[in-house]
């Protein structure tokens, strides 16, 4: 299976020595700069999703980043926190995602990339639509996204969302643009048909 190497490295690891990365072949003489985009992944559990639930959560993300994306991937899970109250939209009992990235922001250290995890139902103004309901929002190369399962019928979809948003997140990438259903990469548009998404395309992998 080829690895994904996505066109944008926002961290570049240095090898000392000959360095093999997790699942692949290739590596790093004495003295070279390998192209290697690393991370420190924080999942940050909201409200009633527990710590144990998001610990759980990190061989499978191990085992599907390592496999659809080249690089190196350190995950830390933190203590659940309380969604903020300005989040919170009575008349349609959802939160709003935006007070939520934000708070996502002022917690960043470093270069930390920060995975929020949550059950219940979130929106944002989308498609027309002012507090559309949504399954995940990630904010394109800063860092911070949220995810929620409220809306996944089948709850071991819940890392291709993560997998997606991350790669908004962290490379900046785009929706597929052939909007391939069976691509991790492809627009919800609502209809979020995960079960069908099991690869990323050739227009979003770089070999």
């Amino acid at each position: 299976m080829k690895k994904i190497i996505l066109l944008l490295f926002p961290l570049l690891c240095s090898c000392n020595g000959k360095t093999t990365l997790p699942g692949n072949s290739d590596s790093c003489d004495v003295d070279t700069t390998c192209l290697c985009p690393h991370a420190t992944i924080v999942l940050q559990p909201y409200d009633n999703f527990t710590r144990k639930e998001a610990e759980k959560l990190v061989p499978v993300l191990q085992k599907h980043f390592d496999r659809w994306l080249f690089g190196r991937w350190n995950f830390i899970v933190n203590n659940p926190a309380p969604l903020p109250k300005t989040s919170f939209i009575a008349s349609k009992n959802r939160y709003d995602v935006t007070p939520i990235l934000n708070y996502e922001r002022s917690i960043i250290k470093g270069n930390e990339i920060i995975v929020g995890l949550t059950h219940r139902d979130i929106c944002t103004d989308s498609h027309g639509h002012k507090n559309y309901g949504i399954v995940g929002m990630s904010r394109l190369g800063n860092q911070v996204c949220l995810i929620s399962d409220k809306r996944l019928s089948n709850k071991s979809d819940y890392w291709k969302v993560i997998l997606h948003e991350f790669i908004h997140t962290f490379y900046s990438g785009k929706h597929c643009p052939n909007d391939d259903p069976t691509c991790f990469m492809k627009d919800a548009k609502g209809h979020g048909n995960f079960h069908r998404q099991n690869r990323l395309c050739d227009s979003c992998r770089r070999d």
